[in-house]
């Protein structure tokens, strides 16, 4: 089920609805404030009204911005009403401390002092109503969505039993029991659908979003076998481990009806704004590509970060193609610590750079052959000479510099007969994003290696630009000290997408 924060139509009709609010709150202000006798205030008309509405206009525009800011906007809940009304109240204040300099300045001290605390407390109780209704209606709206919500069981063991006595006994719970699968039925649950051997044909006759294993003699080559299947048609999986060898670390570990549960993930995938960001870190990158290396052949690994993946959630045709990677690494460290912050605590960053040399440094010892696609002549050559310097077990089986501009039929067919001929192992792309990626997307199948786009690592490795220090590395500040090497071309990416991705992925 989706959340609300996937709807930017609901998140904008919200912000406008509380800005129409203010609004109607100040006019009302305003009318009874004309009718304050002179004797307690000075005469207030309606003309008055009028002449300062454009300065209201903005301040209440102050107001929602900064609520916004606060993250007001991406969830209709909040921890308590004593909490909110502070967070409203404090932001009414310094709105109103700001729209009297701006009144000060502007030759509007004529404006009402009066009216203005009546607006300010009068605005913050109204839109603490309005918070605790919307919140109120939304608690409704889920649980009549979980009214829905069906979960089917595997086992029929202690822990299976435990789990649908739980699940009849606690009035709480909403989810259904959609039944259960197991070697044979029993008496103590009902609703038998059949032996796991039918699992597909269940799975495609009812409409199941969680599935719940609690089988005691389940193993791994079963998990490895099922939890495919939930994976293609979409459904959550969480395990009741009977072994310690089930706790993976990483995996989201709760409780229910004193049963520990494990989230599992056959993808191991972060799905990041639409993109599948892999779940890993550099040694299981290595080892994955290591064992997969020849059924990966013809196929390619992105290296994502931040930049890429708000290009990705913009745009369907580039999402798809970092999507129908192999692996989406998490060059980016917010993309690792994005990962991390929902669960996923083995994410780790896996940059282009990195993962290059560490490739190249056991290249010797499994006897894997490299080329290389992208980049100036001259930093290719200056690549050619370092590799050779730092990875003399590394055979370099060929290098291309492609011309600044989209290719001919007859020179991109060249160019692919000559990567092929040299028989790599690995095609390593340095185009920079998006171009690398499509060009990847674009070769599928018909280049015979694993293509990696690695993006500046061509630079940093010839040594064209100097990366940076680990520490900084380390606390991901690398952008920074990218961004002071080339402060004019990476202005605009860092300001713009980095504030996007904040926004977007705010909680």
């Amino acid at each position: 089920m989706k959340h609300y924060k996937d709807y930017p139509v609901l998140i904008g009709l919200n912000i406008i609805f509380e800005y129409v609010l203010l609004l109607i709150n100040y006019l009302i202000c305003s009318i009874i404030r004309i009718y304050i006798p002179v004797s307690i205030a000075r005469a207030f008309w309606y003309e008055d009204i009028i002449d300062f509405m454009p300065s209201v206009l903005l301040y209440f525009g102050v107001i929602i911005l900064a609520y916004g800011i606060l993250g007001d906007y991406c969830t209709l809940h909040f921890r308590s009403v004593k909490w909110e009304f502070m967070r409203i109240i404090s932001v009414q204040i310094l709105g109103g401390v700001l729209f009297s300099a701006l009144l000060y300045l502007t030759e509007g001290s004529q404006f009402s002092r009066l009216l203005l605390i009546m607006t300010m407390l009068s605005s913050g109780l109204i839109l603490l109503l309005k918070r605790v209704v919307f919140s109120y209606l939304a608690d409704l709206f889920f649980k009549r969505k979980l009214d829905a919500y069906q979960v089917l069981l595997l086992g029929n063991g202690e822990n299976a039993k435990r789990y649908y006595k739980g699940m009849i006994e606690n009035p709480q719970i909403r989810y259904q029991f959609a039944g259960y699968t197991a070697k044979a039925p029993i008496d103590a649950i009902p609703e038998y659908l059949g032996t796991y051997d039918e699992l597909y044909d269940i799975l495609k006759s009812k409409k199941i979003h969680q599935a719940v294993i609690a089988d005691e003699t389940i193993d791994r080559k079963f998990l490895n076998k099922i939890l495919p299947v939930f994976h293609m048609f979409g459904i959550e999986a969480t395990i009741i481990p009977v072994f310690s060898d089930f706790i993976v670390t990483g995996q989201s570990i709760h409780c229910y009806n004193d049963l520990p549960m494990i989230s599992v993930n056959v993808s191991n995938t972060s799905n990041i704004l639409g993109v599948n960001i892999a779940v890993t870190n550099m040694q299981k990158t290595i080892q994955d590509i290591t064992d997969n290396l020849e059924e990966w052949r013809g196929k390619y690994i992105c290296v994502s970060n931040v930049h890429t993946t708000i290009m990705a959630h913009e745009n369907k045709s580039y999402r798809e193609v970092q999507n129908e990677a192999v692996m989406a690494l998490p060059d980016g460290g917010p993309l690792s610590s994005y990962s991390r912050s929902v669960g996923r605590s083995e994410a780790r960053r896996v940059t282009g750079p990195d993962l290059m040399r560490e490739i190249l440094k056991i290249s010797g010892e499994h006897g894997w052959k490299h080329f290389f696609y992208g980049s100036s002549e001259k930093t290719l050559a200056m690549l050619s000479e370092k590799l050779k310097e730092n990875y003399p077990d590394a055979e370099i089986v060929g290098m291309i510099s492609p011309p600044y501009r989209e290719l001919t039929p007859e020179e991109e067919s060249a160019y692919v007969t000559q990567i092929n001929e040299a028989k790599p192992d690995f095609v390593w792309v340095g185009l920079g994003a998006p171009k690398q990626e499509i060009w990847m997307a674009a070769h599928k199948d018909r280049i015979h290696a694993l293509m990696i786009g690695v993006g500046a690592a061509f630079d940093y490795e010839s040594g064209n630009l100097k990366r940076a220090p680990k520490w900084m590395q380390e606390c991901n500040l690398e952008w920074l000290y990218r961004f002071l090497q080339e402060p004019k071309r990476l202005f605009k990416r860092y300001l713009i997408t980095n504030l996007k991705f904040i926004w977007l992925t705010r909680k």
